[in-house]
């Protein structure tokens, strides 16, 4: 997360204003990458979807999207693709693929869309948008990675004073299938049946808070190395709430953001400070599982470098530990902490 104001950035790539590839007056091309060299000290698997262990790692976190926008007056248009690190370059994902309208305060949209649940969802997988190098995995990887949903949601925008706004959005998702790599010998196949939610936003100047609530159903099949596919596990329920506030106060920047299911509990709070074009900055952050246990946390320590407006580097360190649990590890571990080293490049057109 950057300031605030400028923390939209990864929202901004959906107005032709900040693409420089204007292929006509309605029509933009942007986009926006992530490539890191990254090392763990501890062999087992650390982070899910992206893998690290104690070797060096060039492509662990490498990101690269493209987004191409149309828009004629109050109609528009909008798709996104974008090869995740846990993607090969030769299957990138669809990441959204919308159209919306907007009509006096409500803007409705429709097709693949992003899950509006945390702070940065709407510019997930934009590093440049981010004070880390990463949003802490305590909450992001909370539901495995899984970030859109095929279906509709309506945004009602009001004006609470002149200086804070209120956004309400509901929305309703249909059939989808997610694949994740649990850990190294576990992949599950998720099937949404059906799921709905709401998401509430309340900004101003130098604020922001977001709140939402989830409630899915969906069918789980496993498949395990050297045994193959299980049963699938149909009618699954999941239900989550999400809290999460950034604030700037001068050239201080402090974020706070959790979340709970039915099956684990997690939050993390940051703490920044701007000094020209380098941002100082410390995060914790606490996974609990279904029982309230502490399972594991995490202490950052870094330093976020505007090389240009449109480009900038990270360097990190990061202290992991697992408690009652796995914690951020994919596999339990035979060692139960670890160190994680990080330098990031990112960058947006």
């Amino acid at each position: 997360m950057k300031r605030i104001v400028t923390s939209v950035l990864g929202c901004a790539l959906a107005s032709p204003a900040f693409a420089v590839i204007e292929l006509t007056d309605s029509l933009s091309l942007s986009g926006f990458g992530s490539t890191s060299w990254a090392r763990s000290d501890n062999e087992t698997l650390l982070m899910i979807n992206r893998g690290f262990k104690d070797e060096n790692c060039y492509d662990c976190d490498t990101t690269f999207g493209l987004q191409l926008d149309y828009y004629l007056s109050a109609l528009r248009a909008s798709v996104q693709v974008v090869k995740r690190p846990q993607d090969d370059w030769n299957d990138p994902a669809l990441e959204w693929a919308y159209i919306g309208y907007e009509y006096n305060n409500f803007d409705f949209s429709v097709g693949r869309l992003r899950l509006p649940l945390f702070l940065a969802s709407e510019y997930y997988y934009v590093g440049q948008a981010y004070m880390t190098a990463r949003p802490p995995t305590e909450v992001y990887n909370s539901i495995l990675g899984i970030t859109a949903f095929n279906g509709a949601k309506v945004s009602w925008n009001h004006e609470l004073t002149d200086e804070a706004s209120l956004q309400l959005t509901p929305f309703f998702g249909i059939r989808d299938e997610n694949e994740v790599e649990f850990d190294s010998t576990t992949d599950i196949k998720f099937t949404t049946n059906r799921m709905f939610g709401i998401n509430m936003v309340i900004s101003g100047d130098n604020y922001r808070w977001n709140a939402a609530f989830l409630d899915s159903n969906f069918d789980q099949k496993l498949t395990i190395d050297g045994i193959g596919p299980l049963p699938t596990t149909e009618n699954q329920h999941i239900q989550m709430w999400s809290l999460g506030t950034e604030y700037e106060f001068g050239s201080a920047v402090v974020a706070a953001e959790a979340q709970t299911n039915d099956f684990s509990s997690s939050f993390y709070t940051s703490f920044g400070y701007h000094l020209g074009l380098f941002t100082p900055y410390a995060v914790y952050g606490a996974q609990f599982n279904d029982h309230e246990h502490l399972s594991g946390n995490s202490y950052t320590l870094g330093v976020d470098y505007d090389v240009l407006p449109n480009v900038s580097l990270n360097g990190e360190v990061q202290y992991f530990e697992a408690r009652r649990g796995t914690g951020a590890f994919i596999d339990s571990p035979t060692d139960d902490n670890a160190m994680l080293y990080t330098i990031m490049l990112n960058f947006v057109f």
